[in-house]
């Protein structure tokens, strides 16, 4: 039993040697027929023109994704930046907040219940 596998290969095979077989004839026949309803194939102007439009389409495309990448790096490198400079000021923030709380506070009037003391 032939796999897909070996079917493939022969074909490929057979294409290579250019051994005359049916899906050859087959091709060549579907070929003349379309060149004979759509006019020739393309003559080499033609092919050289959409060769360099499809080449300059994919460099435009090459560089819009680089564009891109340099546009979210800027964007991460900016966040981190922000970041390390609301960190140091929290950290300094910090600072301050502990000397504010070490003043000494005024006792008030009001009793404390978890405390147990005890009047003689």
């Amino acid at each position: 039993m032939k796999t897909t596998r070996d079917i493939k290969s022969s074909l490929v095979l057979g294409r290579q040697q250019q051994v005359p077989s049916r899906t050859r004839f087959i091709e060549d026949n579907i070929r003349t027929e379309l060149a004979g309803e759509l006019g020739g194939i393309l003559d080499e102007n033609e092919r050289s023109a959409l060769e360099e439009r499809e080449y300059r389409r994919a460099e435009t495309h090459a560089l819009a994704l680089k564009r891109s990448k340099i546009q979210i790096l800027r964007a991460k490198e900016k966040a981190r930046i922000m970041q390390e400079i609301r960190g140091d000021r929290a950290r300094s923030g910090r600072r301050r907040g502990r000397r504010l709380k070490g003043k000494p506070t005024k006792p008030s009037g009001k009793k404390n219940f978890n405390e147990i003391s005890v009047e003689y």
